[in-house]
């Protein structure tokens, strides 16, 4: 009866207690341990000048580091591989095992004194945990991430990253890049159209900056009237055949929709920001504004 409720009850604190004793603690310890077999430098000691903390150390953190030590700027890595750990402290790169959404393990790596914090981690989910960790220890540090579409950007930036880089984007402004520099095109045109273009894509801003002495795309906002585009898809409009502009966000009462997919509907009353060269965006407004 009672003698059994109470075991039970008991019982049940005693595994409550000690699994969140656990999940404190065991980190630490089985960095210890993994930093004792790799007999790899001090973290600590590794920390004290102030280095890049990288988490993650995957395909993408691989190549950051490789970077880094060819210009001889020290870093230190969180990564949940124990063997990647294993390696990297063997050839004398200070790691922390673990999880880098753990504020400990970030203070541990030495995010209190680092100049930059770099999160190159897969899953946005930890990704975004990372960030609003490394956040809340230092609100000031530049803080790099990798996200694979808008929406993962939106989220990283929402927690805190600095800047986010998307490998689409980036693959995008590299053809565009050489495409134009294989037309012979003047670079310094060339270089003010990539920084334009890099504005307009991963910000969707509206204020694309002062006026260029070369014709270059802008960003401008647009409100809808009945009539010419509204009523049918994105797709079905044909924008981008018919005008040369590109429809990089649309405000609504409900929210903001960046980079729009194509079967997005347009309605009156919609503000649309769309990237173009001004005579191409006069057209559009002409055809589709109040």
């Amino acid at each position: 009866g009672d003698d059994v409720y109470n075991a039970t009850l008991a019982a049940s604190l005693f595994s409550i207690l000690f699994n969140a004793l656990l999940v404190r603690h065991v980190p630490g310890w089985l960095d210890a341990l993994w930093h004792f077999r790799a007999r790899g430098p001090s973290v600590a000691e590794a920390t004290r000048s102030g280095g890049v903390v990288l988490c993650g150390f995957g395909r993408v953190g691989s190549e950051i580091g490789e970077a880094l030590e060819t210009f001889e700027v020290p870093y230190t890595v969180i990564e949940r591989d124990p063997d990647i750990c294993a390696q990297l402290r063997a050839r004398g790169v200070p790691c922390v095992f673990g999880d880098a959404a753990h504020r400990a393990l970030l203070a541990r790596a030495g995010v209190a004194r680092a100049p930059l914090v770099i999160v190159a981690l897969p899953e946005i989910e930890r990704a975004r945990l990372a960030v609003a960790a490394v956040r809340a220890l230092r609100p000031d540090v530049p803080l790099l991430a990798r996200a694979h579409g808008r929406a993962e950007a939106e989220a990283l930036r929402a927690k805190g990253a600095t800047e986010i880089i998307q490998p689409e984007l980036e693959a995008s402004a590299t053809l565009i890049r050489h495409a134009l520099a294989a037309l012979g095109l003047p670079k310094d045109r060339t270089i003010a159209y990539l920084e334009r273009y890099r504005s307009a894509m991963e910000r969707a801003d509206a204020d694309a900056g002062a006026a260029a002495t070369v014709a270059l795309p802008e960003v401008r906002e647009l409100a809808l009237g009945a009539g010419g585009v509204t009523d049918r898809s994105l797709r079905d409009a044909r924008i981008r055949e018919r005008f040369g502009v590109t429809v990089v966000a649309i405000r609504r009462a409900d929210g903001l929709v960046l980079n729009p997919p194509p079967d997005t509907m347009l309605r009156a009353g919609d503000v649309v920001r769309v990237f173009g060269l001004t005579d191409q965006i006069e057209a559009f407004a002409a055809e589709s504004g109040r």
